[in-house]
């Protein structure tokens, strides 16, 4: 199944139909992530576009999704990712994948046009040497396109929503004891906090890297939330930051 973007509803209707898609994620993940695929790569289209041509790496490239998506439109993707079970969640991985941590990338410096980052920050312990070798191996002028679901969303502890609203401590420990550890995603083996603030003061930190723009993923049209502290980190849902390499 595939979607096209032509076919998905825009602004507050859009929102609506991505979440009736992710309230069934966990039984039938592909129109959900097909869904984003389509929204996310017309609009890397758009604005870093023409895609066709460009070399770009899937940063986190679970069974593939958003590289269909790029292939689609022409572009040279090197899907990557560091679990054979993920790569392996839609059937066979992508073609051409590459089994790497994504802070230790077996990439030039300076080789690709793009990197795509869907989801992946709240599933590794640290994101700096993955910023780190966003920076690295992005030519200049390219661009990069970071996303992930922050911590204090609604969504930001995954199957113990809403435990994680008493901290990364204290929330995991007790739907721990109360429900057992989690089937997928327990904290602290493939599951971590991660801020909006901190995560932008890093991006920005970078010496080759600027920022164009921050986002909420499922409700762009509310960006401005992004510049309040406090308040983006519980309403945002998924951050999505666009980057440059200067």
């Amino acid at each position: 199944m595939s979607a096209d973007v032509v076919d998905l509803p825009r602004g507050p209707r859009r929102a609506r139909m991505l979440w009736r898609m992710f309230r069934e994620e966990r039984s039938n993940p592909e129109p959900f992530y097909r869904a984003l695929a389509a929204i996310a790569v017309a609009d890397l289209d758009t604005h870093h576009g023409p895609l066709a041509g460009q070399t770009l790496v899937d940063l986190g490239c679970g069974p593939g999704y958003y590289t269909d998506a790029f292939r689609g439109r022409g572009a040279t993707v090197v899907p990557v990712d560091n679990s054979t079970d993920e790569l392996e969640l839609g059937g066979a991985p992508p073609e051409g994948y590459v089994l790497a941590d994504a802070g230790d990338l077996p990439l030039d410096d300076a080789s690709v046009d793009g990197v795509f980052c869907s989801n992946m920050f709240e599933h590794t312990p640290s994101a700096a040497p993955i910023v780190a070798e966003i920076e690295r191996v992005l030519r200049p002028g390219g661009w990069a396109y970071i996303s992930w679901t922050n911590w204090y969303s609604p969504w930001g502890g995954h199957l113990m929503a809403p435990y994680h609203y008493l901290g990364p401590r204290l929330g995991p420990r007790l739907y721990e004891r109360r429900h057992g550890k989690p089937e997928k995603h327990a904290y602290g083996e493939t599951l971590w906090a991660c801020h909006i603030g901190p995560t932008l003061r890093l991006v920005a930190s970078r010496p080759g890297l600027e920022i164009s723009r921050a986002e909420p993923r499922y409700w762009p049209w509310a960006r401005a939330v992004m510049k309040v502290p406090g308040l983006r980190e519980l309403v945002a849902w998924n951050c999505v930051i666009r980057v440059r390499k200067v």
